[in-house]
């Protein structure tokens, strides 16, 4: 029985190189906050804080709750833990920001951007994840849900990264507790009917061959914003994390064009 918690232990722990901790950089403003996604770690979107560095500006990249120590704490996290994170990580700010998400941080940005828009300036939405790809995970995390099963984790393989270089140094869990992903889908679902909400200038970048959120997505969230300010950019090399993949220094010159617009 030793053994076998052992290697349960082992198997939701983080793998990977680096520290998990919340990035912050100083600097002028208008601050720049950047939100990673599910089972991730700031380092996903550090791309953030490199240009907001090279800029002069703020930024602030927090550790959203459960994510950074092991997949138990995840587990008990739902969207209202990591949406009340993101609320706090913006009340600190003092002024309105540029609102950066990657994947489940997408969301956790446009949640900031309809129920605070005089705090946010703007918004950039990373491979977002207001539908997720069909059969899989989809589907079957509505099944979980549907059927009232109870929770497990599946092993992860690895990061949806086409390079390999950067898959191997992912910093992210080795396993996805269930019920906490159906909360990302869920939330995806109930999202994704605000997006005539924002009213914000918007830059939407998504990889070609992500495999969790599908490149449609791009389209389907730029045609319903309310703002008439959207940028749409479809990286043909990259796969979901595109801050970490083949065309990183594409996504920030695209995230620096956009920064000094403000």
């Amino acid at each position: 029985m030793a053994s076998s918690a052992v290697k349960a232990e082992g198997r939701g722990r983080l793998i990977g190189p680096g520290d998990p901790a919340a990035i912050r950089v100083e600097g002028a403003g208008p601050p720049i906050l950047g939100i990673h996604g599910f089972g991730g770690t700031p380092l996903e979107v550090a791309l953030v804080a490199e240009v907001a560095r090279a800029l002069g500006r703020r930024a602030c990249l927090p550790l959203l709750p459960g994510h950074g120590t092991h997949a138990d704490d995840l587990s008990r996290m739902r969207w209202d833990d990591w949406a009340r994170a993101a609320d706090a990580a913006l009340e600190r700010e003092t002024e309105p920001a540029i609102v950066v998400g990657l994947s489940l941080g997408s969301l956790l940005a446009t949640h900031l951007a309809v129920t605070r828009p005089e705090r946010v300036r703007a918004l950039v939405l990373l491979a977002n994840a207001f539908w997720l790809t069909a059969p899989f995970p989809a589907w079957a995390l509505r099944a979980v849900h549907a059927l009232g099963l109870p929770d497990f984790r599946l092993p992860k393989v690895a990061a949806d990264i086409a390079d390999p270089d950067a898959r191997r140094t992912h910093l992210t869990y080795g396993e996805q507790p269930v019920h906490a992903a159906v909360a990302v889908e869920r939330a995806g679902a109930r999202m994704r009917r605000r997006l005539p909400e924002v009213q914000v200038p918007t830059l939407i970048v998504h990889g070609a061959r992500d495999r969790v959120c599908p490149v449609a997505n791009a389209e389907r969230v730029a045609s319903r914003l309310g703002s008439r300010d959207v940028r749409v950019v479809i990286l043909p090399r990259s796969r979901h994390i595109v801050t970490r993949d083949l065309e990183r220094a594409e996504v920030a010159a695209e995230l620096r064009r956009f920064v000094e617009r403000f």
